[in-house]
């Protein structure tokens, strides 16, 4: 598996770990590690979130749910260069209540002293048409 697959599933697994308060409570290190200073998410809604603003919504969503199951399907390079990587992937989240996927878009910065050598850059999600409940 390419280093960026593994983060992208790694990133991930945190977020369900977290989110089902499975992990300790206010200990983002994973995700602080992996997102750049400049880090920016553009929403499957249109909103669009800086590095600050990202963390303060992951640090609220401790132990929001007891039911949640995040997988990634799809994954694809889209490009590397000794900078730069981007990929894409499909986002699956399956809830008690329902599920939701989405496309999502991720540009990494090679950085050898990040998770798996990268940080996230920035990611662009958007929901696979008829598959938001």
């Amino acid at each position: 598996m390419e280093p960026w697959h593994r983060e992208v599933i790694e990133l991930h697994e945190f977020f369900e770990g977290y989110f089902l308060g499975t992990l300790p409570v206010n200990d983002l290190a994973r995700v602080e590690d992996a997102l750049d200073r400049d880090f920016t998410i553009l929403g499957p809604d249109g909103s669009e979130s800086d590095r600050a603003a990202t963390l303060a919504a992951i640090g609220q969503g401790h132990d929001h749910t007891k039911s949640l199951k995040i997988t990634i399907t799809e994954a694809r390079l889209l490009s590397e260069t000794d900078e730069l990587i981007a990929a894409r992937y499909i986002e699956n989240h399956e809830l008690s209540t329902g599920s939701n996927h989405r496309w999502s878009t991720a540009v990494f910065r090679q950085d050898p002293a990040g998770p798996n050598g990268l940080r996230w850059l920035t990611v662009h999600e958007t929901w696979v048409a008829g598959t938001r409940e």
